[in-house]
């Protein structure tokens, strides 16, 4: 577990008393890199909605199936965007398992999942790079040294935004954001992105999450499948769109749980630039 000490090494900017959603995820999940505060908010979010955590680890698996489709479709850069503390298996373990050179930049605000991530990745790895940065800011973020130095931009990378674009309000234009890296990125870019989703939750459920979150001084915004899609912009969805978390590409004929549809997912493509004529 993180102590108040290690948190303290990192930097000045954590506050272990502020709860942090990418720790809460963490606890969710049974991890370690939380704190007393993360641990609170996590027990009233599952007193609201019990097997939260299961849809936290429905969201987590929708990654690792991104991934691996993106890997089929060729990508071996991949770019984690608020890549929190991960779960079972990072992308790094599961792209660098299938393409040992796949390359991989993490990237997150929180110092606490900044310093996770470190520690699972090898000093010598030369293919795998951790940046402490806020993914809305799309110029430091690719023009970072880490980026630069792991990534080719002129190839198509692929975009981990998982569970993370519902922590952007309206106000903050989440679609301007994703229209940022689509205009930075190489044709051919892969999109994977999932998102909550209060419908099926129920609404009042939903927002009784959101005021639990509010008073941590989290933001959190459920949006529906359309909210959701809105925010592509020039992203163009493959052909089977915006589907329930536990219903995009299952792996095989599973179960699907109540849990399973309380979010969205997708995988979306930055298309060939028209050829010029003649």
């Amino acid at each position: 577990m993180v102590t108040q000490e290690g948190a303290h090494e990192r930097g000045a900017s954590v506050d272990v008393d502020v709860p942090s959603l990418s720790r809460i995820y963490d606890r969710l999940l049974g991890g370690g890199h939380n704190f007393a505060s993360d641990r609170v908010t996590a027990a009233a979010i599952m007193a609201l909605v019990p097997h939260y955590d299961a849809f936290v680890r429905e969201s987590r698996a929708f990654v690792r199936r991104a991934v691996l489709h993106m890997l089929t479709a060729g990508i071996e850069q991949f770019l984690d965007l608020g890549a929190g503390l991960g779960g079972v298996r990072h992308v790094h373990e599961l792209a660098q398992a299938e393409q040992p050179q796949a390359r991989v930049v993490y990237v997150d605000r929180d110092p606490v999942a900044v310093a996770g991530l470190e520690l699972v990745v090898r000093e010598d790895d030369p293919s795998t790079g951790v940046i402490e940065a806020d993914l809305r800011h799309v110029e430091e973020v690719l023009d970072h040294a880490v980026t630069t130095r792991l990534l080719d931009l002129t190839r198509p990378v692929g975009v981990v935004v998982g569970s993370v674009l519902h922590c952007l309000p309206d106000a903050e234009d989440p679609a301007a954001t994703l229209a940022g890296y689509h205009e930075r990125l190489a044709p051919g870019s892969l999109l994977a992105a999932s998102h909550a989703d209060g419908i099926v939750l129920g609404l009042e459920t939903a927002a009784a999450v959101e005021d639990c979150l509010a008073k941590a001084g989290i933001t959190f915004v459920h949006r529906n499948r359309r909210q959701f899609a809105d925010l592509l912009g020039p992203w163009q969805p493959h052909p089977d769109g915006v589907a329930p978390i536990g219903l995009w590409r299952p792996d095989g004929l599973t179960l699907v749980r109540r849990e399973c549809l309380w979010g969205n997912a997708v995988l979306a493509g930055r298309r060939p630039e028209p050829a010029e004529r003649a």
